[in-house]
């Protein structure tokens, strides 16, 4: 019974936050407590499901005559995703407060996450595409939650179309797999999977199917208007978890087709290098245009961040570097957490100035001291300044360049190398952002809006959770190791 319980407090907190708002409609807090209390409780279950799964333990149970196996990996994702879960439903609390429809908000981000713990869980394809569909469907709702709005509309209607069509050619691409094994199982297919044209082509479906959600180049054109329009608390999530989730989902695809004789690494490498180098290069423009959006110069970042990860898994799915394996998974945790952050900062700031562009952002350091300082602690992460939780996991995507020159001689000197650059990229935008918010107050000094000290909480928590997994890395990567053994990385 342990096995379904993470899934179950997800799915049962989704109908509870909504029967709250609904019994009491002048009290929408009630709701979004309900949503943090079972998001805590998720956690807290998969965290004690994850202690077997360590300890070598297989738990398995069964959806619709459909297996769903709680494996390292998919350990990873759901703890992950269930933690900042915990701090976005909480920071949503004062941070929604003024909007209307709450009794639709709180159940669909607990469904939202009920997906992302389904992707890691499932062990066949079928189940797989529908945990995904179930996350993509409740994304597009929350991004166009304040739908009132032009941006919002327009941003959701642009996902949603770009979206569905990667779900429909990586349904096509399944339907291959099927139609040349005759299973659905993942892991049956291993040994199954057999032509180079016809493996080459469902390759391509699905880079090209699950890529649009994992925002890679060039399939990330939804993202910064999805990112920028949705509420900040959905940003983080979208940005921190789901992502990452469509990449992992993409991941276990793949995983499929490693003796098809196809160099999938090479592709994923390549794919890396480009999005990494356009999603800062975006990044850096939007930082510096007249009305520059601060959440769209952190949406472009979310995209170079995925080059990264993508980066370190091609390296180890190619040339067998361990350490790309690792440095690609933990920064998928660090991701999460500094990228939250930084959206959640970026959001307390936009709720109390009431504008997102940078220009008008000038001094708001002196304003909201605190708010400042945990935004800096998380863009100079992004950006992998040491001792902070994204230079451990950038250098050991860095170290996995450079041990695959014993395969590739300089080539693996060079791939480094533009992982490094584009990390220096990186800093000509962060720390301009952190300059202005520090300057001194332009003009009259603005009145703030008051803010709920509950926000608050999450952001610290999360700059804690940067600060701590930078200096004591292994605590993050206890949970990674079992990976390595299951994949065959150790």
């Amino acid at each position: 019974m342990n096995a379904i319980l993470p899934l179950a407090a997800l799915l049962g907190g989704a109908y509870l936050s909504y029967a709250a708002i609904r019994a009491s409609p002048s009290k929408p807090h009630f709701g979004g407590i309900a949503a943090t209390v079972f998001a805590v409780l998720s956690f807290l279950l998969t965290l004690w499901l994850a202690l077997d799964v360590w300890d070598g333990v297989t738990v398995e149970f069964t959806i619709a005559s459909s297996t769903l196996q709680a494996d390292a990996l998919g350990i990873l994702l759901a703890l992950v995703a269930t933690g900042l879960l915990s701090m976005v439903s909480l920071y949503s609390v004062g941070y929604m407060k003024d909007d209307r429809g709450l009794e639709s908000y709180y159940p669909l981000l607990l469904l939202m996450v009920a997906g992302i713990m389904g992707i890691g869980f499932s062990t066949d394809f079928f189940m797989l595409f529908v945990f995904f569909e179930l996350m993509a469907i409740s994304s597009y709702a929350l991004v166009t939650f304040r739908k009132h709005k032009r941006d919002a509309a327009e941003a959701g209607v642009k996902y949603v179309i770009l979206s569905a069509a990667g779900s429909a050619i990586a349904l096509f691409g399944i339907s291959m797999i099927y139609g040349q094994t005759g299973t659905l199982g993942i892991s049956d297919s291993l040994s199954a999977i057999s032509g180079s044209a016809f493996s080459m082509v469902a390759v391509m479906m699905l880079i090209i199917g699950f890529g649009v959600k994992a925002a890679i180049v060039p399939l990330h054109t939804w993202l910064p208007d999805a990112h920028s329009a949705a509420p900040s608390g959905i940003s983080a999530i979208l940005s921190g978890i789901v992502i990452q989730a469509g990449f992992i989902a993409l991941f276990k695809c793949l995983l499929a087709f490693g003796d098809s004789g196809i160099s999938i690494g090479v592709l994923l490498i390549g794919f890396a290098l480009i999005t990494m180098t356009l999603g800062n290069m975006l990044a850096f423009a939007q930082a510096y245009i007249r009305k520059g959006d601060l959440k769209r110069v952190l949406a472009y970042s979310s995209i170079a961040q995925m080059g990264y990860i993508i980066l370190g898994i091609g390296l180890w799915m190619q040339y067998g570097t361990e350490m790309g394996l690792q440095g690609g998974l933990f920064h998928i945790m660090t991701h999460a957490f500094m990228k939250g952050l930084a959206f959640l900062c970026a959001g307390l700031i936009i709720y109390r100035l009431g504008t997102r562009q940078l220009s008008k952002m000038q001094g708001i350091g002196h304003l909201m001291p605190l708010t400042a300082f945990c935004f800096t602690i998380a863009v100079l992460s992004l950006a992998g300044a040491p001792p902070l939780s994204g230079f451990m996991s950038e250098w050991m995507i860095f170290k996995a360049g450079i041990d695959a020159t014993t395969a590739i001689g300089y080539w693996g000197i060079l791939i480094t190398l533009v992982a490094v650059l584009n990390s220096i990229l990186s800093m000509g935008y962060y720390l301009p952002m952190v300059r202005t918010f520090f300057l001194k107050p332009k003009g009259k000094v603005p009145t703030l809006k008051p803010a709920p000290k509950l926000m608050m909480v999450p952001i610290l928590v999360l700059t804690a959770i940067t600060i701590i997994l930078g200096i004591w890395p292994e605590l993050g990567l206890k949970a990674i190791a079992p990976i390595l053994q299951l994949l065959g990385g150790a």
